[in-house]
């Protein structure tokens, strides 16, 4: 128990509002939202971003970096799609998506804290490890796997959403002619 304080002791005291947020974040998407496709972009978007500053920075070759990128997005992609399997509703008279409630948001955000909590801590406790390309190439595909879920997540979402908007304008159109 004492290491475990410890390194909660050396922890930069930013880290904490940090991972309070992360949190919130995937806690609020284990309830029904009703919002505009676009702010479901909002977690892919972020993990994307963060595991593409991971590939760029870091010891890894960067052909090796760019090849385990892909495959971990494409994989994680993947797993978002299959398991999203209640498809959203379109509130009726706007164009906003009524989106059911979710663990896999929570448990993107809770997989992002302790990978980066995990390589934190390494790379702070043996500096050496910076420079060991295995390891990066580790940070980069488990970075790149939960966004790729959440990708996966926000296509299925917004493909189920693009066909209920598409069908309804379909009907209106019938019925107006």
């Amino acid at each position: 128990m004492g290491i475990v304080l410890t390194i909660i002791a050396h922890t930069p005291i930013w880290v904490f509002p940090l991972i309070a947020a992360v949190l919130w974040l995937g806690i609020v998407n284990l309830r029904e939202r009703i919002l505009p496709p676009p702010l479901l972009l909002v977690l892919p978007a972020v993990t994307l971003l963060l595991s593409i500053g991971h590939a760029t920075a870091t010891s890894a070759e960067p052909r090796l970096a760019l090849a385990s990128w892909l495959a971990a997005v494409s994989i994680g992609a993947i797993v978002g799609w299959a398991v999203t399997v209640q498809p959203p509703a379109i509130k009726p008279g706007s164009r906003k998506i009524i989106v059911p409630g979710s663990v896999v948001p929570l448990l993107v955000c809770i997989g992002l804290i302790v990978l980066r909590y995990t390589f934190g801590y390494l790379y702070g406790r043996y500096p050496e490890l910076r420079a060991d390309g295995d390891l990066a190439l580790l940070l980069i595909a488990g970075g790149a796997l939960l966004g790729g879920v959440a990708l996966g997540r926000f296509g299925r979402l917004c493909l189920w959403y693009w066909r209920n908007v598409s069908g309804e304008m379909a009907r209106r159109a019938r019925t107006n002619t």
